[in-house]
């Protein structure tokens, strides 16, 4: 298929303000299924929108020429050589090591030189596909990247994941009396695909950890998750999907969702894009539209309900993280655990600094931090294995 870059432009335009007529929805759903190559490309163009979004002379201007704009002038800032420099021994085992290291680092930090060159790039580790799978008798198997594999289960299920590493599972008996668990561990800097028993997609973010029965039975269909997960849950009516994430519970007949329930961070999110789910928390309930985002305070009663951009809380399933007048420490919390590090606010003010941007998971980490650095205006720094946030 064919196309002038005004198409695709046309299509970013479209799909990123939700004005994609039917035509256009059609046509680029065929374009994105043909191949790879044309989601890489499709994206690539989105992340520079949004990235033009912040730009202040755009709204100023005909889109079209916006973007001819945008895209003539965004280049990579040329690359730093960076030096690390050496600062604390870090051990994160023992709470109060842990504590006495957070003391020593805001002590230090009033001495951070954001003038320096630094390579950020020894600190990332994007990408890291690498996870373990935790078998019902408790053994653990190495997931290796890029490899195929074949593993059984004690009932006789076979475990399969391909080069592309997404697991499936396939069912040897029709009938079982127990459950049986498997739990896969998703690293910081990692990602994986999953295909349930009953044909459910489940897409696990970095550092994430999903407990879920090798073969669903009864009358309800649950997993366990800490972390973040996309679902394309398969239709059942006769025994709905559940998602436990700490204090909540969405409760599912077939829907696409993503829920984020980190253990590091406050809140449990809930982002529907089709369907219906039920979330609950204590002795709470809602239902979700499509289009909105539930948030649930762990340890507190009540549920919180507004209206997203759905893309914003998805977009990193198809490889791209979107942001749009969002919080740096918001930010920088996601792109660590993407990248594989940790963030340090010089002062509390920069965390709630607003930021729009986009940016391919694909991109370097220098990459990232570059174009934080120049729409955010901030600066970052190193200290041992921390990235410092502040300002020169």
């Amino acid at each position: 298929m064919e196309l002038k870059e005004e198409h695709i432009i046309n299509w970013v335009i479209n799909y990123s303000k939700g004005e994609l007529s039917d035509t256009q929805k059609r046509d680029l759903d065929h374009f994105l299924s043909e191949n790879e190559a044309n989601k890489h490309l499709f994206n690539s163009y989105r992340a520079l929108y949004i990235k033009g979004r912040s730009v202040t002379f755009y709204s100023q201007l005909n889109q079209l020429e916006a973007w001819n704009q945008i895209a003539s002038n965004i280049t990579k800032k040329k690359s730093k050589i960076r030096k690390l420099s050496a600062w604390f021994s870090y051990a994160a085992a023992v709470l109060i090591i842990a504590l006495v290291s957070t003391l020593v680092l805001m002590n230090q930090v009033e001495k951070v030189d954001f003038s320096k060159d630094y390579n950020f790039a020894e600190l990332a580790q994007k990408g890291n596909k690498d996870a373990t799978l935790t078998l019902a008798d408790g053994s653990k198997v190495k997931l290796q990247n890029d490899v195929e594999q074949l593993i059984s289960e004690k009932d006789g299920t076979q475990i399969s994941k391909d080069s592309s590493n997404t697991i499936a599972y396939t069912s040897q008996t029709k009938e079982q009396i127990a459950l049986l668990y498997n739990t896969i561990d998703v690293p910081r800097g990692g990602e994986y695909s999953l295909k349930l028993s009953d044909g459910t997609q489940v897409w696990l973010n970095a550092d994430t950890k999903l407990r879920y029965p090798v073969k669903f039975i009864g009358d309800k269909r649950e997993v366990f998750l800490k972390g973040e997960a996309y679902f394309e849950v398969a239709h059942n009516k006769q025994a709905p999907f559940v998602v436990h994430a700490h204090d909540s519970e969405v409760k599912v007949l077939g829907t696409k969702f993503n829920v984020s329930g980190y253990d590091d961070q406050d809140f449990i999110a809930t982002t529907l894009v089709e369907g219906s789910v039920q979330v609950s928390n204590l002795n709470q309930s809602e239902i979700l539209r499509p289009g909105y985002q539930s948030n649930i305070i762990r340890g507190k009663n009540g549920i919180e309900l507004r209206e997203v951009d759905t893309n914003l809380y998805t977009s990193w399933v198809s490889g791209v993280y979107e942001f749009e007048n969002m919080e740096l420490e918001y930010i920088m919390t996601q792109l660590g655990r993407w990248y594989d590090v940790e963030f340090f606010f010089m002062e509390e003010k920069y965390k709630h600094i607003r930021f729009t941007g986009a940016f391919e998971k694909e991109n370097s980490f220098e990459y990232a931090l570059d174009m934080i650095e120049h729409i955010a205006d901030v600066d970052f720094a190193i200290k041992g294995k921390y990235i410092i946030v502040g300002r020169q």
